[in-house]
């Protein structure tokens, strides 16, 4: 018993040693290997914007290309200044002839005029309390209000602003998919999503979810394989 748990044990330990990456398997042009390899990686680390790219590229070679965009946007989402992520995104847009929203590709904690404004305001009312704590002068006073005003406007536009980004829960169409009326694939048709179409995620129900297209701002229901979330926030 003990000799052949100890041989089960050689046979997988080879089976890790000697198993190609995904890198291998493209070279080799076995696409489906490739992407299972990569995908297997990425479910370990979903930060790691080079496994998402190397998806990109191993769905486009398997005509996948709403996967491709979608793996683009994710990569982009933990390295919005990949140059190569961006490139392939662009070829994938403009042959799919879909529209991304620019919040997909904008990093969430960029240094916006807003972050810069409240920086600035709260260093200005920093120094006037030091400054006051020298020299008690009215004027000094006086500026505190609206120093203190600025900053607490643009600390709070801010937060709106970056709070709003989290509220909408981005999709892309993964597939041509038929938008039905309900979560049920007996419902009727209202019209169709095609491939590498975004959307926000509206709701829910098992398995279908209510989606809004960015495009044409039509509304209506699909089931969760057609669709794709992106995953926000790492930027």
């Amino acid at each position: 018993m003990t000799k052949k748990i100890f041989l089960t044990l050689i046979i997988l330990f080879s089976a890790v040693l000697f198993a190609e990456d995904g890198f291998s398997l493209y070279i080799k042009k076995d696409y489906s290997g490739a992407y299972n390899a990569f995908y297997r990686n990425l479910a370990g680390d979903w930060n790691d914007p080079l496994y998402s790219y190397n998806l990109g590229v191993t769905s486009e070679a398997l005509g996948r290309k709403g996967e491709a965009l979608y793996f683009y946007l994710q990569s982009l989402q933990n390295a919005p200044d990949f140059p190569e992520a961006k490139n392939n995104l662009e070829i994938v847009i403009s042959e799919l002839g879909v529209t991304v929203p620019k919040v997909l590709t904008t990093p969430v904690f960029a240094l916006d005029w807003l972050l810069i404004l409240f920086f600035v305001s709260l260093y200005a009312f920093a120094l006037l309390i030091v400054m006051i704590c020298f020299k008690s002068d009215w004027r000094l006073k006086i500026m505190l209000l609206p120093v203190f005003l600025v900053m607490c406007v643009s600390a709070s536009l801010y937060y709106m602003n970056y709070n709003g980004n989290f509220k909408e829960n981005w999709a892309v169409a993964v597939k041509s998919e038929v938008l039905r009326s309900g979560p049920d694939s007996s419902l009727g048709e209202i019209g169709k999503v095609k491939e590498g179409e975004i959307m926000t995620i509206v709701s829910s129900s098992g398995q279908w979810y209510k989606i809004k297209s960015f495009q044409d701002n039509v509304e209506g229901w699909v089931e969760l394989g057609s669709i794709r979330a992106v995953k926000r926030g790492a930027l």
